[in-house]
Formats: C-alpha cells, sequence, structure tokens
C-alpha cells in the first residue's frame, strides 16, 4: 500500500510552487491549513548511495530539495574520492557534519561535526588521525530522500539523521549503561578546508551556540550554529584535545563534549540550525523550521518534500531497475543550487558583507561549467518558479564583486573552471519568460563577464581566439567564449542593440579560427597564427595544455551554438558522421597526464566529464540520427548503474545526472541557451511531466507494425510529425503527447 502524506502548504512552499507561500518571510497562515496530499512511494526509487563510490563524489545523508543543510557523514579522507566526505568503499566513521558537496572534483565545507560516541575523549582520540573513529557495516546503513541511518556497535548508538532546509536533525539511541557523549568539533576539516576561527558558549544545560571560520577552496566560509537537544548534558570544552576550562571557548580549532549520563534506551534529539550570517539567524531559523524534537514529524516533511519534487516526473514502466537510475538522477539534480539566506532573508554577500532581501531566495553553489548543459535547463521544466531567484542571486553576486559568478561556492569566487557561463543561464532563463530581473540590467552583468581582462578573454577579444603561447586551456577557452558570446548576441538581438549583436556574433564565430582542416581537430594556435607543433589529439596534461580536462577528440565538437557550421568545417555531413563515428570506435589510449576527471571512455568520447556531453545529439542534426540512439542507449546503460560505483565520473553538482534525466526522457538541450530540445530516444513506456497550471506534457513510445524497429521511425507531437529532430521548450510547457514510434 502506497503512503501519504496531508502537508501543510507552508512546509511545501520550497518545492511546489504553491500560490500564496511566502518568502523569507513568517509563514503564511492564511495558507497554513492548506493541504496537499503527496505519495512517497516514488522515494523507493531514489537511492542516496549510488555515486557514493568510485569517482562519484556523492554523498548518502539527510537533505531537502536545494537545503542549506546536508547533513550527511564523514569518513577519514583516503584521497580524491573522497571530497563529499564519503566513500562507499570506507567502514569508518569520525562522525556527522552539517555541510556537503555533491559530485564536485574538489572538496570544502564538511562544517559541525557531531559525532556519538562512548568512553574517555583523550584516550579516543589518541591515533593517527586525532579523532574519535569508530567502524560500522553497510548492513546496518540505510539511506533515502531526507533519512540516513547507521548502526555504530562500538558506541551502542544507533544513529539517524533527517533535515529541513537549514536545520539537522540527530536522533541518536544509545544502549548500555556507560555514559552517553556527544562530541561537537569545529577544527574538523578534511581536503582544502581548514578552520581559521572558532567559537562555542553554553547557554544553558540543553543549548549551545558558535560559528566556525574556515578557509580553503572558498576563501572565506563562516557558519553559525545553534544545537538543542532534548536531555541535560554536563559539558567540557577541549583546544585540540586539551581540555579547557568556562562556559565558552575561542580558538583556532576547537571541540566540546557534551555528557548526557545514563539515558540506555532514550532517544537524544539533537536540532541544530545554521545560518552564514549570525547565531541570531540560526536561531531563527531554528524555530521557524523545527519547533519541537519530534524526529519522526521532521523526517515526515522532509520525505514529503521530496515525494512532491519527484513526483514531477511519473513514469510508467516494468523496467525496475530504470527506474532507479532515473528518480535518483532526478534526486541528484535537485541538490543544488543550495538556498543560501536565513529565513529572514539576510545572507553573507560575495562582497564578505551581510544582506538583506526580501524579493528572491538566495543562492549559492553555482558549479556554472558543468550545470549550464542541463542541469540549469531542467530546472526550468522542473522549478521555474525558483529560477528567478537563482538568476537574481546571480545578479546580486555581480553587483556584489563587478562580475556574474563564475563556480560560486558560498558567495566565493573559486574561478576554478573555464568560461562565464552565467551568461547562457541568464539568457535561457530570460528567454523562456522566467525573470522579472530587467533586461537592461542583465545585459549590462552579461557584457561585463565577457569584457573581463584576465583568463585570456582580453586576448580572445583582441586576436580572435585565444593565442596557445599567451594563455593556458587557449583552445577550450575560445571555444567557450565563443558559446557563451553567442548567448549574449541573441540577448542584443532582443534588446535592438545592433552593434552589440554584430560584434559579439563575430566573437561566436571565433571557433572558426581553431579548426585544423588537415588534421579534422580544433588545435592550438600562437599569437603569430601559427600551429601549435607537435599536435597529437590523444595527448593530455591536466591543466597544462590547450585543452580543459580534456583532448582535441573530446573539445573539438563544443561549437553548441553551430553544428551546421561545425558540419561546414569538416566539408559537410558524411565527413562530419565519419568523424564522429570514429570519435566513438577509437582506441580510448590516451597520452601524457591523463585527469582522473577523464572517465567514462567509449572510444575517446569520455562521459565521465562535461565537454563532450552534449556530443551524441549531433548525430539528431544529421540524416543518421540513429546512429545518435545507439550511442545514448549504450551511455545510459554503460555509464549509469544502479550501485554505490554506479557514475562513470563525478555528478558535478547534478550535470552527469541531469544528462541522465534529459536521455531517459527522450530529448537533451544540445544548445542550452536556444530554448530547444533535440530529440534522442526514451526509455520508459511513458513518463508524465506535471507542469505548473495543471498542465501534463507525456512522453510516450509505442511499438507498430509486427516487426519493430531498435531505432526511432517516427515522432509526433500532439498528433504531428516533429521537425527537425527538435521540439521548443514552449512546445513542452504548454503541456501535451510526445510520442516515438518504433
Amino acid at each position: 500500500m502506497k503512503k501519504q502524506f496531508l502537508v501543510g502548504a507552508f512546509s511545501l512552499c520550497a518545492v511546489s510552487g504553491l500560490a500564496g507561500c511566502a518568502t523569507n518571510s513568517e509563514p503564511n497562515i492564511q495558507n497554513a491549513t492548506a493541504v496537499q496530499v503527496v505519495d512517497e512511494s516514488l522515494l523507493q526509487y531514489a537511492d542516496p548511495f549510488i555515486g557514493t563510490g568510485g569517482h562519484g563524489h556523492t554523498f548518502p545523508g539527510a537533505v531537502v530539495p536545494f537545503g542549506m543543510v546536508q547533513l550527511s557523514p564523514d569518513n577519514p579522507s583516503k584521497g580524491w574520492d573522497w571530497t563529499s566526505g564519503y566513500n562507499y568503499s570506507d567502514n569508518q566513521l569520525l562522525g556527522f557534519s552539517h555541510t556537503h558537496l555533491s559530485g564536485t572534483g574538489v572538496g570544502d565545507l564538511l562544517d559541525v561535526l557531531v559525532m556519538p560516541f562512548r568512553g574517555d575523549y583523550k584516550n579516543r582520540r589518541d591515533n593517527e588521525l586525532k579523532h574519535v573513529v569508530s567502524e560500522y557495516s553497510h548492513d546496518d546503513e540505510q539511506a533515502s530522500p531526507g533519512y540516513y541511518q547507521v548502526g555504530l556497535p562500538q558506541e551502542k548508538v544507533n544513529a539517524e539523521l533527517t533535515a529541513t532546509e537549514r536545520t539537522g536533525v540527530h536522533r541518536y539511541t544509545f544502549s548500555g549503561q556507560e555514559d552517553a557523549k556527544v562530541l561537537i568539533d569545529l577544527g574538523y576539516a578534511q581536503n582544502y578546508d581548514k578552520s581559521v576561527a572558532t567559537f562555542m558558549r553554553v547557554i544553558d544545560d540543553s543549548t549551545l551556540v558558535g560559528y566556525r571560520i574556515s578557509t580553503g577552496w572558498s576563501d572565506y566560509q563562516p557558519v553559525y550554529f545553534v544545537a538543542q537537544f532534548n536531555q541535560p548534558f554536563a559539558h567540557q570544552f577541549y583546544k585540540e584535545g586539551e581540555a579547557q576550562a568556562g562556559p565558552f571557548i575561542n580558538a583556532e580549532k576547537s571541540e566540546v563534549v557534551l555528557n548526557f549520563g545514563d539515558i540506555a534506551d532514550q532517544a537524544l534529539v539533537a536540532k541544530v540550525g545554521i545560518s552564514y550570517v549570525s547565531i541570531a539567524g540560526a536561531k531563527q531559523n531554528l524555530a521557524a523550521e523545527v519547533a519541537d524534537f519530534d524526529f519522526d514529524n521532521t523526517k515526515h516533511q522532509a520525505q514529503a518534500m521530496w515525494a512532491a519534487q519527484l513526483g514531477k516526473f511519473k513514469v510508467t514502466d516494468d523496467n525496475e531497475q530504470a527506474k532507479r537510475k532515473f528518480y535518483t538522477a532526478l534526486y541528484h539534480s535537485f541538490l543544488a543550487p543550495q538556498t543560501f539566506n536565513d529565513v529572514s532573508g539576510s545572507y553573507f554577500g560575495a562582497d564578505g558583507s551581510a544582506h538583506n532581501s526580501q524579493q528572491f531566495e538566495r543562492y549559492s553553489l553555482f558549479s556554472l561549467w558543468d550545470t549550464f548543459r542541463a542541469l540549469h535547463p531542467l530546472l526550468t521544466i522542473s522549478n521555474g518558479e525558483r529560477v528567478n531567484d537563482m538568476v537574481s542571486s546571480m545578479m546580486a553576486f555581480y553587483h556584489e564583486t563587478g562580475l556574474l559568478p563564475s563556480w560560486d561556492l558560498m558567495a566565493n569566487e573559486t574561478d576554478v573552471m573555464i568560461g562565464y557561463h552565467a551568461v547562457p543561464v541568464i539568457v535561457d532563463a530570460y528567454f523562456k519568460g522566467l525573470t522579472d530581473v530587467a533586461p537592461e540590467a542583465l545585459f549590462e552583468a552579461l557584457k561585463a563577464s565577457a569584457m573581463q581582462e584576465r583568463f585570456g578573454i582580453d586576448l580572445f577579444a583582441k586576436y580572435g581566439y585565444v593565442p596557445s603561447d599567451l594563455e593556458v586551456e587557449a583552445v577550450s577557452k575560445t571555444l567557450e567564449y565563443a558559446f557563451d558570446d553567442w548567448a549574449i548576441a541573441r540577448m542584443a538581438k532582443a534588446l535592438g542593440k545592433e552593434q552589440d549583436y554584430a560584434y559579439f556574433t563575430q566573437r561566436a564565430e571565433s571557433y572558426k579560427t581553431l579548426f585544423d582542416k588537415q588534421t579534422g581537430f580544433m588545435r592550438g594556435k600562437t599569437q603569430d597564427g601559427e600551429w601549435v607543433k607537435n599536435f597529437s589529439p590523444t595527448h593530455v596534461d591536466h591543466r597544462t595544455t590547450d585543452y580543459t580536462e580534456a583532448n582535441a577528440w573530446q573539445y573539438t565538437w563544443f561549437v553548441p551554438h553551430d553544428v551546421e557550421g561545425l558540419i561546414s568545417l569538416f566539408g559537410g555531413e558524411a565527413p562530419f558522421v565519419n568523424k564522429l563515428d570514429t570519435l566513438f570506435s577509437t582506441d580510448s589510449f590516451m597520452e601524457g597526464d591523463v585527469s582522473p576527471d577523464i572517465s567514462g571512455l567509449i572510444g575517446q568520447y569520455a562521459h565521465g566529464n562535461e565537454p563532450v556531453h552534449h556530443v551524441p545529439y549531433m548525430y539528431s542534426l544529421t540524416s543518421q540520427k540513429w546512429k545518435g540512439e545507439q550511442r545514448i542507449k549504450e551511455i545510459r546503460d554503460t555509464m549509469y548503474r544502479d550501485n554505490p560505483d554506479g557514475l562513470s565520473g563525478n555528478d558535478d553538482v547534478g550535470q552527469m545526472s541531469a544528462w541522465y534525466v534529459f536521455s531517459a526522457l527522450g530529448f537533451y538541450p544540445l544548445n542550452p541557451a536556444d530554448g530547444q530540445y533535440v530529440l534522442g530516444t526514451p526509455q520508459f513506456d511513458t513518463v508524465q511531466i506535471q507542469l505548473p497550471n495543471n498542465k501534463t506534457f507525456t512522453v510516450k513510445q509505442v511499438i507498430s507494425g509486427e516487426e519493430p524497429s531498435d531505432y526511432v521511425k517516427e515522432v509526433t507531437l500532439n498528433g504531428a510529425p516533429v521537425q527537425m529532430n527538435t521540439i521548443s521548450h514552449s512546445d513542452v510547457m504548454q503541456g501535451g503527447e510526445l510520442i516515438f514510434t518504433f
């Protein structure tokens, strides 16, 4: 029997876009009694453990859609594959921290570590890790959207976690007579992160407040917290393992051990609210989101939020494995960008100051080099009500720093990847009618990104390409700048800015200057216009060559804005398709310093990294679409599996997962800023996409004739044949029926 929840409207505001939902303010009392029935049966198909092994870099802990808190277990780091704080190959636990990154190639966060334990703290941390460490078994570990559980036999405790947007809730059930203790460690850090200042104060025998300021990938990251417990405690502060007297502690690294005495078989519940602005903000967040210590109610609310979010896509199909992959991909697609403001509207700005907005929710964690490709287009379908706030957040970043974000981590610009890909996200939102930010203000910000004098952008403007002898990753930068400039040109034309339109259109065609007809690859040029010598299309050197986490085989295809022009450079469709065929069939050997990001290989196609994600869909713009269908099926089957090692590369804050979602539906945003979706091949019998205003877009596959084809014979939209193998975003959002006939 399916479980259903009757949920108050306010609790679903973050996922449903219900009319009357309050934003950055007190709950709308008039709507607080409204209910929405949500079905939790889909939750069985979303497995947070998928991607936690291998190179997936995801985490299994408790989080709600786009939540500020990601309360998840941490293992001792054993290298790059532990950047999320957790890897399924491990069985040692350090505790549960409240902030995590999903699928990134660089590690940070892991703030406010909480660990239930037994014994003497100094003795327990007397090991090479200088931490309390406890072993666990995956046999006594489970996770589902909004919930995580693990048994710790050494501590004789069962640990459970759930979350709201801004609060993590813990339930520890101890057994045995030894004193139950909880460690809160603010000095704990892994990967690139380290604390630079910490503070904690005991307010009363059940409340602790504090903050942690850290640096790392994010240069300056303050996190404030309030922790309340349903049982009284005695406390002892420590500074890197040495006991400190007093009701508070202020140090670079600090810990506190809370002793709850003998509470065998009594549930110890802790609720921890966080804020990036102040302790007062954390206190407000906690009071607004978790009024009591009812763990099960908070868990049910988290499950209801996920049921509402995942329930926007209803699959009818007998393939249970494919449904697990699909709903897990949806789950991972809705973890970020993350809510970054307090319930009061206060947020920590990119200028290092506190701000407040009642007009929009502030988001952070924009992994734009990855997510502009498919994740943000997916959100325009699934969560259009959030897109304006995301655009407004990028614009706030622009007003605070003078530039749109490139890779924004907790309001810090990391500059870790290339391009200025806030541009296509904003342009896409503008043309889809999903932002009310003034067009002139948007264009000003877009143009500012394109006119920077760093990262070779000034060289790109001067030479018409980025010279390889003057800038690293010159080919990749040229191609990605050209695409971003195409998006700017599109908006300039819409705004009647003819001079800007002409200028950026010219820059958008700069990709042509680096196509070497003799080799058939995008190849670097010097400032004198000479081809870079000793060229090899299979050569890789991480962050030191002409290509970003890739080689010439993988980057030659990055012309999503002008596939027709790229075909012409190859000399027509036949040589273009032949080159595509060779990409997938040639030997996978690569020479040089091969980055672990370059994974998921089919020939030289590397699905584990983003630059090639659109490539299989290029076949759809030729007369040999079926070849693309073949590759899409192969990628779906081999690069995504329903086990912990199920992702062929980093999930990259949802981009890998968003590719799967679109590719299972049967269409993909090859050019993510033109409002069009290129057809592929659907995975399921039927998918119904629930849209605003009670509309539904249904994707079906049907079999015709006695001998069904392995490939699509015909596609119809509302009964009419689809032309040019594309449908528009407006086609989808108007509702209707897309039928693939095999």
